[in-house]
């Protein structure tokens, strides 16, 4: 027995011939008069006289047949017909079909809404009993008594869905709500098909009905960027407050003579990538508005050519060529906007503040994270503005929805959407893009309204956890939207997000090869009408906002994303430069494919040296060094898949001594500071091997590059370190794993006196000495140690933490620190564990977070009495509060450690 679709209708048909049978006679009202039969409806501002109602019924059979030819059309089949109902019967591919008939019959709109058919659909098993014609096939089964029944009970111009239509448990077709009526002895419930938009796929084109605002509820931080000529100004701005398109109105408003928007690319490994990628979309738009072309002087022009082919230029020279190329006009200066710019790889920024104290009037605006700090190349340079985008007010977000439903809503619906979402530009774009897709919002005509009654109201039931609570304020509606989106352009928006959020479509397409997803050129309208993506220039694809970015990565499950980094690996290999390498073997490094990693930034390193870019080429040579010995001493290391945002890799290895040899001095006093301050510890130790990598060690010639001699770099070292540091020829620079002589782990380790828990307390008193010194190389050896033994395992993870958040791969610390605070443990541990869970998140920006570990970890010191562990929580909580401009919080929580401090112990 095949399944089939059945639509069934059923009408109102009237007796020709009234008086020519005594069977059927009008029945009396209360009154005595005869009173016609007209049918409940839904229509009840729409009346009918009694000859409307006549020859409406009397064209019953007219109606009916030509409903038939236009369902034989659409390829279906007449299976049943009785005196006021019939019934067609469809494959279970022609669903659409089916539901179009329906929706047709139902919204006609040359016949009264009161005379229109009503119509019920359901799907099963159908028996053939014979045929009547050529489409006429006689057929019975349950589908047509359910059916039939949903029609029986559904009002005029209204679609009765069976509940269990494979279509509706899909969430293929819309619905306007559950309809409930009596068939004879039953009791019948049908879902009401939306008949206007009875498609998803309709729903979802909505969304490319939404209009594009201007800047709203910033007029106040816009009068405050008065960039004057040779000046810097920061934007600080969460992720979907609107920062970068503030960037863009400001480089509308100050009219400048020529201006410059540069962004992260890739991975941000490659340097010079965001300059070049801006260059090169700087050209085109120059040519398309017929400006004149930047006048560049003849010996910068092999300079610009190299800069975009990707083969890398000086950083003197890149300042030369952006100088040049935002030369002031008259009384107007160029401009530069610089988004995201803790994203934007070093070199590029170099260049910038290079070119910033050329004295030739060039501005600069960057935007950064709400704590995020100034990009070190930048630091030299005073901000003459700073301003920071919150919340927008509410009577801002209330006109955003309505100008983004082009004023399609009412006040009330306004109002009430935007209390839905926190008032952030992006979080109410996304919010209102979730509902259209989900149907929650209907968008027919110019009326933007509820699909039902109480959708909008009230706030989300479910309580949110601290890392949602932490996450962007957009996150939420765009993961909604993402699991609403069908497999194909999620596989190609998740492509697109591995590679960066930026690229070509030819890298995205090669990317997605062998997983089944379309063509990126097919998939434009869906892509760009949605608002997914958008074309920064022909054969180009970006990502909306750096938030979906982070969305679709946090959306690959653990196991899947070592293949993608491998095939991202290869894709970037074969299609970028050859500075574009670094991104390579950065995904290589991800994918755990560590020869190849350290093959591709060796390449990179030669091209880094051969350009002369001398600092590149060694953080790129240390990075080759760290693979080849990360898969020389641990062949069997799984490769790291759990981060979800491609870090920047800035701090090469080599520069991070080990430990000092007990035979060249006396000891380091051991500093007493309690181990919550050890993360800002760690951040100082990272930031000042940061400024130690910055010195460039010498090239010999302009050629390739060499790997440096341990002795070469101590030489550079001691020359190069700014003054403060300690003396770089007092850190062993050339220890190997093996060597006993004089590495102080290989004696603690090979001691044949010392017990294992012995061995254990002294490798935990050299990992904490080297993480007061800032020894981040060899803390990270002394902790691999200490796991080796089975002690101490709280400390080892945190340690573990430390270490990746000196290094700069936030997301895998945090992984660490969680882990570690969610380990059943005593009060006081568990109070040690969420302290530095706390400070860690403070560190990567996420201060709802922090503040909630914070909480968590004081209540969980003041159960076990720990005087020392609430003091320092309460600190924490200061220094949180003041660092968000929450003073008064900030001195109530100083007065809560100080009485914790000079309480007795207990």
């Amino acid at each position: 027995m095949p399944e089939r679709i059945v639509v069934s209708f059923r009408g109102t048909a009237a007796l020709s011939q009234p008086d020519s049978t005594d069977a059927v006679t009008p029945w009396a009202g209360r009154r005595g008069a005869p009173r016609p039969a007209v049918p409940p409806s839904r229509h009840r501002s729409a009346p009918r006289d009694a000859g409307a109602t006549a020859r409406g019924e009397e064209t019953y059979l007219a109606r009916a047949l030509a409903l038939k030819k236009r369902a034989e059309a659409l390829g279906a089949t007449l299976c049943a017909w009785s005196a006021q109902t019939f019934s067609f019967e469809f494959t279970p591919e022609d669903i659409e079909e089916a539901v179009l008939l329906a929706a047709l019959a139902a919204e006609d709109a040359a016949v009264h809404p009161d005379a229109r058919f009503a119509a019920g659909i359901a799907q099963g098993e159908m028996t053939y009993v014979g045929e009547a014609g050529r489409f006429t096939a006689l057929s019975w089964g349950q589908p047509l008594l359910v059916a039939v029944m949903l029609a029986r009970v559904a009002l005029p111009g209204d679609v009765l869905l069976d509940p269990a239509l494979p279509a509706v448990l899909s969430g293929e077709l819309m619905t306007l709500g559950l309809h409930r009526g009596i068939d004879g002895a039953r009791r019948v419930r049908g879902l009401r098909l939306d008949a206007q938009q009875p498609l998803r796929r309709q729903v979802v084109e909505s969304v490319a009905r939404l209009c594009k605002p201007p800047l709203l509820g910033r007029d106040g931080e816009l009068a405050e960027l008065a960039v004057p000529p040779g000046s810097l100004a920061v934007v600080r701005a969460e992720a979907g407050a609107g920062g970068s398109r503030l960037l863009l109105e400001l480089l509308r408003l100050l009219s400048p003579s020529r201006s410059l928007f540069v962004a992260p690319i890739g991975a941000s490994r490659e340097p010079l990538g965001a300059l070049r990628r801006a260059l090169a979309r700087a050209a085109p738009r120059t040519e398309k508005a017929r400006a004149r072309a930047p006048a560049l002087p003849d010996r910068l022009q092999p300079a610009l050519a190299r800069l975009l082919a990707g083969e890398g230029v000086e950083p003197w020279t890149a300042a030369e060529v952006l100088a040049a190329w935002l030369a002031p006009s008259g009384a107007r200066f160029g401009l530069l906007a610089v988004d995201d710019a803790a994203e934007v790889d070093a070199v590029s920024l170099d260049a910038i503040a290079i070119a910033m104290e050329m004295g030739t009037g060039l501005r600069a605006v960057v935007r950064l994270g709400r704590s995020d700090p100034l990009p070190a190349p930048l630091t030299a340079i005073t901000p003459a503005a700073a301003v920071t985008l919150g919340p927008l007010p509410a009577a801002s977000a209330q006109d955003l929805v309505r100008r983004l439903l082009d004023g399609c809503i009412d006040e009330a619906g306004a109002r009430r959407w935007a209390a839905r979402a926190p008032a952030f530009p992006l979080a109410i774009r996304e919010l209102l893009c979730e509902a259209l897709e989900s149907g929650v919002l209907r968008w027919i005509g110019r009326s933007v309204a509820p699909r039902r009654r109480s959708a909008g109201r009230g706030r989300p039931a479910r309580t949110m956890t601290g890392a949602e609570l932490a996450a962007p304020p957009a996150f939420r509606p765009i993961e909604g939207r993402l699991r609403l989106l069908a497999v194909g352009p999620r596989t190609i928006l998740t492509a697109l997000a591995t590679l960066g959020g930026d690229a070509s479509d030819a890298a995205i397409d090669g990317l997605c090869d062998g997983t089944g997803a379309p063509k990126v050129a097919s998939l434009d309208p869906a892509l760009l009408g949605a608002g997914w993506a958008f074309r920064p220039e022909p054969g180009w694809l970006k990502l909306s906002s750096r938030t979906l970015r982070d969305a679709l990565l946090a959306a690959v499950p653990p196991g899947e994303r070592a293949a993608w980094h491998l095939a991202a690996a290869r894709v970037v290999e074969e299609h970028a430069s050859v500075l574009g390498l670094a991104d390579a073997a950065w995904h290589a490094a991800k994918a755990g494919d560590r020869r190849s990693a350290a093959e591709l930034a060796a390449r990179a390193a030669r091209a880094a040296g051969d350009a002369l870019l001398e600092s590149s080429a060694a953080e790129l040579l240390a990075f080759a060094d760290e693979q080849e010995t990360a898969r020389e001493h641990r062949p069997d290391e799984a490769p790291d898949s759990t981060s979800s945002q491609p870090p920047t890799f800035r701090t090469p290895i080599e520069v991070v001594g080990d430990a000092p040899d007990p035979e060249r001095g006396p000891p380091a006093p051991v500093d007493e500071r309690p181990e919550a301050d050890a993360p800002r510890v760690a951040s100082d130790s990272a930031a000042r091997a940061g400024r130690l990598s910055s010195a460039s060690p010498d090239a010999a010639g302009g050629g390739t590059l060499p790997a440096p001699r341990p002795d070469d770099r101590r030489a550079a070292l001691a020359r190069e370190a700014p003054a403060g540091l300690p003396d770089a020829t007092s850190l062993d620079l050339g220890h190997s794993l093996g060597d006993a002589a004089g590495d102080p782990l290989a004696k603690t380790s090979e001691s044949p006196v010392l017990s294992m828990n012995d061995i254990a307390v002294r490798l935990a008193e050299l990992a904490k000495q080297a993480l007061v010194q800032g020894d981040l190389r060899t803390l990270e050896r002394l902790v691999g140690e200490l796991r080796r033994t089975g002690e101490h395992a709280d400390l080892v993870e945190r340690m573990s933490g430390l270490v990746s958040l000196g290094r700069g791969a936030k997301d895998d610390a945090l992984r660490r620190f969680r882990s570690a605070a969610e380990v059943e443990a005593s009060p006081a541990q568990r109070a040690r564990a969420l302290l530095a869970y706390g400070v860690a998140l403070a560190a990567a920006g996420r201060t709802e977070g922090a503040l909630l570990e914070g909480l968590s970890a004081l209540a969980r010191a003041r159960e076990a009495e720990d005087r020392r562990g609430e003091q320092a929580c309460a600190r924490f909580l200061a220094q949180l509060a003041a660092a968000t401009g929450h003073e008064d919080a900030a001195r109530a929580w100083a007065q809560v450690a100080r009485l914790a401090g000079a309480a007795p112990p207990s």
